[in-house]
């Protein structure tokens, strides 16, 4: 048995190098001349492939195993050898050595119910009347001798034992391969359902909050060992995002209008009457900051865009557009009217003093833009 394991690993590491050195061919040119092409299985086919393939070898080793523990068969029976050692001694019984051996013989087995030859015959009707013919064993002497000894066992204590280990071995291995499908559909879950259903949580989180941050899905999809899975799942969190940052908070509702209808982008969706606050900024002599900045009035804009948008989104606004040196801002009231109603009206008006009181606090550009460029950059020379 122990071989046939051996054999057995053998040969599945034998299939296993085989798959893996498996190439396809195709044509290629109009000459019929073909070439061999490496057929480059998935990471999640390896992924499967791999983990199936362990879990198949060690079901089946385990299997063998039981099987090996479980059988209560014995080649050759003592009882053959014994009745084979009573034809001998009856065929040349010498100084009463057959009826030492019968009655020991006898004595040792008080499970004999049909006795026949060597001087003493017996059956016992009732107790075979008790048994089925599988409960019963018969042994006869070989037929190399001339003496003729039969006798027939009661063996239903031992058909008892085996079928006890009969059903033990199915409970073994039912349990075995319960477990096997276990570990195969976890497997399966982990490595192909569970990114798909990721997916699909995704885009119905989109559907029902298209302005949902999905910076912790990406993260997660970058940090895991990379898959096709996991690229689809990140392609989808970064076309969410793209969404958001192309329809900003004014097209919210065409991205879930889009989602919830099977996912056909419509941007001509018909609009709807919004009441909002809306503020228009500009920065003062921005045609004298590009002169005297050059290459690093982006910088400058930047800045100033920063310290717009802080104040902005804390009030409860949105910084809609940016068009060069101008910013629209905007604060989307509710369509009733409400307590909120004017608290967004103090709080757009307070953000925008805050953005003058903050840009007020810095005497000139070299002040502002201190820590952004280098010490002494050329333009501070210009201006």
């Amino acid at each position: 048995r122990l071989v046939r394991l051996i054999r057995v690993a053998k040969v599945v590491k034998w299939m296993m190098n085989f798959l893996k050195r498996k190439n396809v061919t195709r044509s290629r040119d109009e000459d019929d001349d073909t070439e061999e092409v490496e057929m480059k299985m998935s990471v999640v086919g390896q992924r499967m492939n791999e983990s199936i393939t362990k879990k198949v070898i060690l079901a089946v080793l385990l299997t063998l195993v039981v099987f090996s523990l479980m059988d209560v068969s014995h080649i050759p029976d003592a009882r053959q050898i014994q009745i084979d050692g009573l034809a001998l001694a009856a065929e040349h019984d010498k100084g009463g050595a057959l009826s030492v051996l019968r009655k020991s013989f006898l004595d040792s087995h008080d499970n004999i119910i049909v006795f026949k030859g060597a001087g003493r015959d017996f059956i016992q009707q009732d107790r075979i009347e008790t048994l089925r013919p599988a409960e019963m064993l018969s042994f006869q002497a070989t037929p190399t001798t001339n003496s003729t000894i039969m006798a027939i066992f009661d063996v239903s204590e031992e058909s008892k034992i085996a079928a006890w280990y009969s059903f033990g071995t199915t409970i073994i291995v039912t349990i075995l391969l319960a477990a096997l499908s276990l570990a195969m559909n976890r497997d399966a879950y982990r490595i192909m359902i569970r990114p798909i259903e990721s997916m699909k949580e995704t885009v119905t989180a989109l559907s029902q909050n298209p302005l949902l941050h999905l910076e912790k899905t990406m993260k997660r999809s970058e940090n895991t060992t990379t898959s096709e899975t996991d690229m689809l799942e990140a392609a989808i969190g970064k076309m969410g995002k793209l969404l958001q940052i192309g329809f900003g908070t004014a097209g919210a509702s065409i991205i879930a209008k889009s989602l919830s209808d099977g996912g056909e982008l419509d941007p001509m969706l018909p609009g709807s009457r919004v009441n909002a606050i809306f503020g228009f900024t500009d920065i003062r002599d921005f045609t004298f900051a590009t002169e005297g900045l050059q290459e690093h009035v982006m910088l400058f804009v930047n800045k100033v865009a920063e310290l717009t948008h802080r104040y902005v989104v804390a009030s409860g606004g949105s910084p809609n557009k940016n068009i060069g040196d101008a910013f629209l801002l905007v604060w989307k009231l509710s369509s009733t009217r409400s307590r909120l109603q004017k608290d967004m009206f103090d709080a757009a008006l307070l953000s925008v003093e805050k953005i003058i009181l903050e840009l007020g606090k810095y005497d000139d550009l070299g002040t502002f833009l201190a820590g952004e460029t280098d010490e002494n950059p050329p333009w501070k020379e210009r201006l």
